[in-house]
């Protein structure tokens, strides 16, 4: 391949805002945010990231002033023809200011979202799917068959305590089969939460969430009354810094996988969880760490380990397609996220792509993201913030 030659970054920030808010243990969102970066080369093809910019309302602005003050001016002058030296070289060039600042998670996330961009860009520039470009990284030796798009398992997540019968119903007629619920509210709405979901379908494939609620002592104690629930997984249960040795405990009672990932934020803490937490589920989410080029590294990891590779997402349209197509080349069973909580930021952008079938979708075989390019469909009362 010819080396890139990059013309300008343009950060995308949209906000609307929710009539239902969004209900996590850490806090509520009242709003949904979504910061897209644009990065375009000299012969006028684009390529889209999504970085992670959920809560707090404020983090989604300030993410947005550090794509255009840090990382656009240095567009111009990155060189290579990979996307991984890129990243490589991106990375270098804001050591210093991540030491400096200590703001390691708004700097990684716009490195994230500028990734994935050059990544679609790269498979854009093939002229192929990106899926199967990353695929191509990931397993050289397998030829996909070009002529069918891949297809993938998905699950419905976001579904609040409140109302969550109502949520998974209303999940299931749009096309889903699996589902994700959020725990971590006090013992006995957590029960009233699963009973509620089980009541509906007792059969259905079904995880939780905690968000990090609870301690070791706390989440061993609730092992007992979670294990009749027939738990797919439990997501978080404890977090994302405890030892090691918490991780093993709770894991030895755990009668469910444990799920963890969407809050490591570095390549080696991800080496450890993998080999030393006893997770039964990795969950990097490329839009808050990493992009492709750092999770392409985590898929493989959790390849050799025989870990179930299964992407967090929460955000709009961009991202939610670069999580399928890394999850379509992983190679590997496991299932995307799909938050059902209105967002038109998601829903719009995609516009028709990604509709689950019996809890399926399948992916466009056009270049790059494909679908992600449709910036056309954001309604015209959804008005981007001023730069």
């Amino acid at each position: 391949m010819n080396p890139f030659r990059l013309k300008s970054l343009t950060p995308r920030l949209y906000r609307v805002p929710l009539d239902q808010p969004v209900v996590t243990s850490f806090g509520t969102m009242r709003a949904r945010w979504v910061l897209w970066v644009c990065v375009e080369d000299v012969d006028g093809l684009i390529g889209w990231g999504e970085v992670w910019c959920n809560f707090p309302d404020s983090g989604a602005q300030h993410r947005c002033r550090l794509l255009q003050e840090v990382f656009a001016p240095l567009l111009s002058s990155l060189q290579g023809d990979h996307p991984v030296t890129l990243s490589a070289e991106v990375a270098s060039r804001i050591r210093i200011l991540r030491l400096q600042s200590s703001e390691y998670g708004p700097l990684d996330q716009c490195a994230a979202g500028l990734d994935t961009a050059i990544w679609d860009l790269q498979a854009q520039r093939l002229g192929q799917p990106l899926h199967r470009v990353l695929r191509a990284e990931l397993i050289d030796q397998i030829k996909p068959d070009v002529s069918q798009a891949p297809r993938i398992r998905v699950y419905a997540s976001g579904i609040n305590p409140k109302g969550a019968g109502k949520t998974m119903q209303q999940a299931a007629q749009e096309g889903h089969r699996a589902f994700k619920v959020k725990l971590g509210f006090g013992y006995d709405q957590d029960l009233r939460t699963l009973q509620e979901v089980r009541e509906i379908d007792g059969g259905a494939w079904l995880a939780a969430d905690a968000n990090q609620a609870w301690n070791r002592d706390e989440a061993i104690a609730l092992m007992p009354h979670l294990a009749p629930f027939d738990l797919a997984w439990l997501e978080e249960p404890i977090a994302a810094d405890a030892t090691s040795e918490d991780w093993q405990a709770l894991a030895a009672q755990a009668p469910m996988p444990l799920a963890a990932g969407e809050n490591i934020n570095h390549l080696s803490a991800f080496k450890v969880a993998l080999r030393q937490w006893g997770l039964g589920v990795m969950q990097p989410d490329l839009a808050k760490w990493g992009g492709f080029t750092g999770c392409l590294e985590v898929v493989r990891q959790c390849r050799a380990l025989d870990v179930l590779y299964c992407p967090h997402f929460l955000g709009g349209g961009i991202g939610l397609l670069s999580s399928a197509h890394l999850l379509a080349a992983s190679d590997q069973a496991g299932l995307l996220e799909m938050d059902v909580n209105p967002n038109p930021l998601r829903t719009e952008i995609l516009a028709g792509a990604l509709v689950p079938k019996e809890g399926w979708v399948t992916l466009s075989d056009s270049p790059g993201l494909g679908q992600a390019h449709n910036m056309s469909a954001i309604k015209s009362w959804i008005h981007p913030l001023p730069s």
